[in-house]
C-alpha cells in the first residue's frame, strides 16, 4: 500500500486580488499575522531568517533561498525541506500555489502528509477570505478533536478514512478501534482525511458527533463528544 514515499504536498487557491497584494500578505509580518501566524519575523532577503508561530503548538523556522518579488518565495528549513510559494497573475486575480517538499513514508507518514495538506487548505482559505472580505476564520480552526490518528483509505472498493491509532484518554478511547473505517460524521460523508478533520476540528468542544464506522464488514454507529483540541477528556 505504501511502496513509494510521498515527497511533495501541494495545494492552491484563487484570490481576487493582485499578486502585489498577496506578496505583501505573505512577506509583511503584520500582514501575515492577520491571516496565518500569531507571531512572525521575516528578514526579506536571500539568506534571511523566517520565524513563524502559528499557534496550536506549531511553529516554523527557515531561511529564504530564492525570491522573486510578487512571484516566488522559497524557504529551506534545518532538514533541507523546502516551502515553495508561487504567485501567478490571472484574469481577475491571482493563483496562489503552496508546495512542501519532504519525505513521508508508511501509514504514519501518509497521515502526516494529509494533515499538512489539510492545514494548508485551511490557511489558504483564510488568506483568501482575509484578502477578499477581511474575514478571519482562525477562531473556528482546530477547536476540537476526538482523539484518532487516521488516513484516507487507499482502496478502489471502499471510501472512507481508516483509524491507525486511538489516543489514550480521549473521547475515542474504548469506543473506536484501530482499523475501523469511518464512513460518516453526522450527515456528512467521509471519503478522505480532510472530510473527517473539517467536521471534527471545527466543532465546538462538548458537541456530540454521530460517527458511522465499518468494523469487520459491518456498519456501526456511535456518539462521541468532542473535547478541546489536543486535550484529554475529563475524568468521570
Amino acid at each position: 500500500m505504501f511502496d513509494s514515499p510521498i515527497t511533495s504536498v501541494k495545494r492552491e487557491t484563487f484570490i481576487r486580488t493582485t499578486p502585489e497584494r498577496v506578496w505583501k500578505a505573505l512577506t509583511d509580518p503584520a500582514e501575515r499575522n492577520r491571516w496565518e501566524t500569531r507571531q512572525s519575523s521575516i528578514d526579506l532577503r536571500i539568506d534571511g531568517k523566517v520565524e513563524l508561530d502559528y499557534g496550536w503548538g506549531v511553529d516554523y523556522v527557515g531561511t529564504i533561498v530564492e525570491m522573486e518579488e510578487n512571484a516566488r518565495l522559497v524557504l529551506k528549513d534545518e532538514s533541507d525541506d523546502l516551502t515553495i510559494w508561487t504567485l501567478q497573475a490571472v484574469e481577475e486575480g491571482t493563483v496562489v500555489v503552496l508546495e512542501y517538499t519532504g519525505l513521508w513514508a508508511g501509514a504514519l507518514g501518509f497521515m502526516t502528509a494529509e494533515d499538512m495538506g489539510f492545514g494548508t487548505e485551511q490557511f489558504l482559505h483564510n488568506m483568501k477570505t482575509m484578502l477578499e472580505n477581511a474575514q478571519d476564520n482562525r477562531d473556528t480552526y482546530w477547536t476540537s478533536w476526538i482523539g484518532v490518528n487516521h488516513h484516507t483509505l487507499l482502496t478502489d472498493t471502499q471510501k472512507g478514512t481508516i483509524i491507525i491509532k486511538v489516543i489514550p484518554g480521549t473521547p475515542a478511547e474504548g469506543i473506536l478501534q484501530e482499523e475501523d473505517i469511518i464512513l460518516r460524521v453526522n450527515d456528512s460523508d467521509v471519503e478522505a482525511f480532510s472530510d473527517l478533520e473539517r467536521v471534527v476540528t471545527m466543532s465546538k468542544p462538548g458537541q456530540p458527533l454521530t460517527v458511522t464506522i465499518l468494523r469487520a464488514g459491518e456498519e456501526q454507529q456511535y456518539t462521541l463528544h468532542t473535547v478541546p483540541f489536543r486535550e484529554k477528556k475529563a475524568a468521570s
